[in-house]
């Protein structure tokens, strides 16, 4: 949805430190969490009619997939595999979680990892791996979903993606 019209407001310092947490929790800006909430509310009372809810927003669009991966990820001098299942994946970046308890250590407060995901897609010849740059996470209770895009991929990973995405 088009972000045309600029709103001013005024709140108590409570609220707008409660906002800055949540914003960074959920790695948004407060105004991207503001419009969120104030859509949700909106669509769910029925006043958002023409919603772009569950629109594609990203340059590519995504696979849904469960698909069983290996995350790696450098904890400290140590580097660590954790089991994990990819969501959904594009050319971009993918979306993968980690069911909980997973003994990952980040903090939704600060940077994200950078991390490297394997896995060996149906019907593939081979293991792809991939190096991610996390984006967003978000504790679900039972799970860790992590949002990432892809870096420096090599040209043979990225065109074992190309042709899994296409089938």
């Amino acid at each position: 949805m088009k972000k045309d019209v600029v709103y001013t407001m005024r709140m108590s310092s409570r609220v707008r430190d409660s906002l800055k947490l949540a914003a960074q929790k959920e790695r948004r800006t407060v105004a991207s969490l503001l419009d969120k909430i104030i859509s949700d509310y909106l669509e769910a009372a029925g006043f958002l009619k023409d919603s772009t809810a569950g629109e594609e927003k990203r340059r590519f669009s995504r696979k849904k997939v469960p698909l069983p991966a290996e995350t790696i990820l450098r904890q400290g001098s140590e580097v660590v595999a954790f089991a994990s299942v990819i969501l959904d994946i594009s050319p971009g970046g993918v979306l993968v979680t980690h069911p909980k308890p997973a003994q990952m250590r980040f903090s939704s407060i600060g940077e994200l990892p950078e991390f490297e995901i394997n896995f060996n897609p149906p019907s593939a010849a081979r293991k792809i791996s991939l190096k991610c740059d996390g984006r967003h996470i978000r504790d679900t209770g039972n799970e860790i979903q992590i949002g990432a895009a892809f870096t420096d991929a090599s040209e043979d990973d990225v065109a074992a993606l190309e042709t899994y995405l296409m089938n």
